[in-house]
Parts: C-alpha cells; structure tokens; sequence
C-alpha cells in the first residue's frame, strides 16, 4: 500500500525491503526468552541463545514478516540455537498455549509473559535478539507531516521502558543479508 502511493505512511518491522520508501528514524526494542516457569532455565536470572539448545521455537509465521523471520533464525544459529522444531502462532495467546504445551520457547519484549503466570520472561544480552521498527513513507509525494509522525513514533514506542532510538552501529540488515551474508 505504501508503494502504491495508497497510505501517507505506515509503521515497517525490520528488516525490510524498503525500495522506493523514505525510512524515518528507527526504534529497537530488546527481546528476551519466553518459557513455562516449570523450566529448569526459568530458575535462571538471564540467559544466552546457546542455552536454548533442545527446545522448539514458538515464532510468527513466515509469511507475516519474512525478512525478520529469516533474521531471527539466522541469529538463533550463529549463536548456538538450532531449534529442534519451529511451530507457528498468529497471536500472543496461541504463543502463550504453545510454550505451555511444551512446544518451544519464544522470544518477546516481556509483555506476552505479564498475561499469564504459569510462564516467565527471561532477558538475552544485550544485542542478542531485538525488533526495530520505523515509520516509512513514499519517495518524493510524503505528507508533509511524515517526518513529525515519524518524530512522535520514536518517542511513543521509546516510552515503553526497553525501546531506544537504534544507531549506526544496530545497522539493518536487508532480506538478501539475511540470505547471503554481509559483503
């Protein structure tokens, strides 16, 4: 719809193909592990990707998001993950039913774990899995308040207390990254 010239603006998960698309200012947001309080790893204060080793994972579908999708497995198996399994859920609540099951594990900001008790939310270090999110809107016919909304977006999602402007160094991968590799 953005390429079409059908919206003003709209909110992009990274990473994106953003081809004809001016990008506003990014936001990332840190995840953590999302796993049955009964776990032997809930007993844990934090933990690393590696320590998930022999667990399922609880992820989006591919479809909704693939770039990201792609990004985050990759992730996962750079750095000692390979789930045993990848089971898909649409919504918080069928995450939260599929951990619970004993499915996987699955990676949030904390919120989906606050609905529920029986499950806890355990951080990664820092850099290890995060979402960034901007604001985009067409080259060259943006509404002419794209970049105050895009502005009003950072801080909104920064007031979340875990989101934080992302910088040079938090550099967006792009789907062909994902596949190939940086050059």
């Amino acid at each position: 719809l953005l390429a079409d010239r059908q919206l003003d603006a709209g909110l992009l998960q990274h990473p994106v193909d953003a081809v004809g698309l001016e990008l506003g200012p990014a936001v990332q947001t840190p995840l953590g592990v999302v796993l049955p309080r009964d776990s032997p790893l809930a007993a844990r204060s934090a933990l690393e990707l590696a320590d998930l080793a022999g667990h399922g994972l609880v992820i989006f579908p591919r479809a909704a998001a693939p770039g990201l999708y792609d990004a985050t497995l990759r992730r996962c198996w750079e750095h000692g993950f390979r789930p045993t399994s990848v089971q898909h859920a649409r919504n918080p609540e069928f995450v939260l039913g599929m951990v619970l099951s004993g499915r996987g594990v699955a990676f949030d900001q904390g919120m989906v774990a606050q609905k529920e008790p029986r499950v806890v939310w355990r951080p990664l270090p820092e850099g290890a899995l995060s979402h960034r999110l901007s604001l985009a809107w067409p080259v060259g016919v943006a509404h002419p308040l794209a970049g105050e909304l895009a502005e009003l977006v950072v801080t909104v999602l920064q007031d979340d207390g875990s989101s934080r402007p992302a910088t040079v160094a938090d550099s967006p991968q792009r789907p062909w990254n994902v596949v190939y590799g940086r050059p």
